[in-house]
């Protein structure tokens, strides 16, 4: 009978065991749901903000040659005068771009004019007609408005390009450059925020315009699998019966035999969930590419779109303090009900769940630890990380008196690509440490600094709405950096800042915004430069 009665009780503490498990997994399970959807949407959504600042970098460096242009055309207007004109800034053009430009040219009073040295006859043989190019019916078509053609692939040079262009006043003149848009694969690489993650920009016909792979680069997430598969043919077709060309030109065909071939691969496993995705943007779906399973999401934009992949394990180890702490909450009060219920049958059981509540306490204090640090300091300089500070920020805003002021300083590197393209990435990293430490060396306790991406940084500023504190924050950084970075033998860079000052009535989103708008000012001279909203 008390046996009966043993295995009776045992049954329903498994039961109760199960029924308690299953209920706080669908829980949690809802919470760690909604917890995806937010990362992926404030992921995707600042990745399009990035990439508007890109589109708007490109529009604004055209706006300045259109400048030129006009003003030349007032003073000059033969167009003799206009063509020898174009080639005299070519040069200029490209120190000023640097590796996005890629040649000037326009048309003008019935007349084709460009910068580079391609005798006018080589245009006239191939029938050349510059008012039936795409660059000058797309400019026709906007009406005065910049404009970008379709980007393509140049697997000549191994880059994406565009080109261009804008009607002007007159009706007819159409001025125009070919860009390189390889800021937009730059700024993919630099998005990344979880391990193995993969990240695409597409445009509206499809192409592939940045990639965490660039070996997708130019590819159509448009075309059918036919169409690639056939366009793999063509590619492996012409290097195969390329005969005797150099081995330049032959490594261009092979590099995009390899890239058609790498696409097409990822294409097989991954064209169905695509059509998934484009049915539900901006809803996380679970797919699966090859042997990985994967999240996926897609935001579109008004011309460009971002793709965004990541595994499930680094989506699960992101998520760590949403799912793991709470069960292993339950499975410690879980222990200890049962063992207190199981207390008078069996004092040596009592002193064993003892044991196991203290192993699953400690596990519990080293995995609140680990998960809290974690989810607050960005790994590189120990600064606090884009979440942690927005919340830090939020929650002094509301805890501010009304009268009383702080200011938010948006900062960003002048020049750091240099770095990382002439010196590598490891001292790129010891730059962005070395910029973090002088910059928690010149504000007080009460201030908040932290890395928000790359080499852009942020100060809070507490208990002030003076600019010139500031800027002078901004001038003895900038000042040690230089200092420092010489003693360590690291490149110098400058800080440029934007600054706005910040009250109760608040929010980080409109600051941030603002801050960020004269820091594009600020950056205007690449030396560290200073402006206040």
């Amino acid at each position: 009978m008390k046996r009966d009665k043993k295995h009776g009780n045992g049954r329903w503490f498994i039961a109760a065991f199960l029924i308690v498990n299953l209920a706080a997994i669908l829980l949690i399970g809802r919470k760690e749901s909604s917890y995806i959807r937010d990362s992926f949407s404030s992921h995707a959504e600042q990745s399009r903000a990035k990439m508007e600042d890109v589109m708007d970098n490109y529009i604004h460096s055209f706006q300045l040659f259109s400048n030129m242009m006009a003003r030349e055309i007032k003073n000059n207007p033969n167009p003799d005068d206009i063509w020898d004109y174009l080639k005299s800034i070519d040069s200029t053009m490209l120190e000023i771009e640097g590796d996005t430009f890629d040649g000037l040219y326009m048309y003008y009073q019935g007349r084709y004019l460009y910068s580079w040295d391609t005798p006018y006859s080589q245009y006239e043989d191939t029938g050349y007609v510059a008012t039936e190019r795409p660059w000058y019916k797309d400019a026709v078509a906007g009406k005065g408005k910049v404009v970008f053609t379709p980007p393509y692939m140049s697997y000549a040079n191994h880059y994406i390009l565009s080109t261009i262009s804008q009607l002007q006043p007159d009706g007819e003149t159409v001025f125009a450059y070919d860009i390189k848009m390889g800021d937009i694969q730059e700024l993919v690489s630099s998005l990344a925020a979880y391990p193995d993650e993969q990240m695409m920009i597409f445009d509206d016909n499809g192409t592939i315009l940045g990639s965490t792979n660039a070996s997708y680069l130019g590819g159509s997430l448009y075309n059918s699998l036919d169409e690639t598969r056939d366009a793999l043919k063509e590619a492996k077709k012409n290097l195969k019966e390329a005969g005797d060309i150099s081995e330049a030109d032959k490594e261009k065909l092979q590099q995009q035999a390899d890239s058609l071939d790498a696409y097409y691969s990822f294409q097989k496993d991954f064209h169905k969930d695509f059509s998934r995705l484009k049915k539900h943007p901006e809803k996380p779906l679970a797919l699966k590419i090859g042997k990985t399973n994967y999240y996926g999401y897609l935001l579109k934009g008004d011309t460009y779109h971002f793709l965004v992949l990541v595994p499930v394990m680094s989506m699960l180890q992101s998520s760590l303090q949403i799912w793991l702490l709470p069960l292993l909450i339950l499975e410690l009060l879980l222990i200890y009900i049962l063992g207190r219920i199981t207390k008078e049958q069996k004092n040596r059981e009592l002193r064993a769940a003892y044991v196991e509540l203290g192993q699953t306490q400690k596990r519990l204090e080293l995995a609140l630890t680990a998960a809290q640090k974690a989810a607050a300091i960005d790994e590189l300089t120990g600064l606090m990380n884009f979440h942690s500070f927005k919340e830090s920020i939020t929650h002094q805003l509301h805890s501010m008196e009304e009268d009383e002021c702080s200011i938010l300083i948006m900062i960003d590197g002048d020049r750091f690509k240099a770095v990382n393209d002439n010196y590598g990435h490891s001292v790129g990293d010891e730059v962005i440490k070395l910029c973090a430490q002088m910059i928690i060396g010149r504000i007080r306790t009460i201030d908040l600094a932290s890395r928000l991406h790359g080499d852009e940084f942020a100060i809070f500023v507490s208990k002030t709405g003076d600019y010139s504190v500031a800027k002078r924050i901004m001038e003895d950084i900038n000042s040690t950096i230089a200092v420092e970075a010489r003693k360590r033998n690291l490149p110098v860079i400058t800080m440029s800042a934007g600054a706005v000052i910040a009250r109760r009535t608040d929010n980080y989103t409109a600051l941030s915004k603002i801050a960020d708008d004269a820091l594009y000012k600020a950056k205007e001279s690449h030396n560290g430069g200073f402006a206040s909203a």
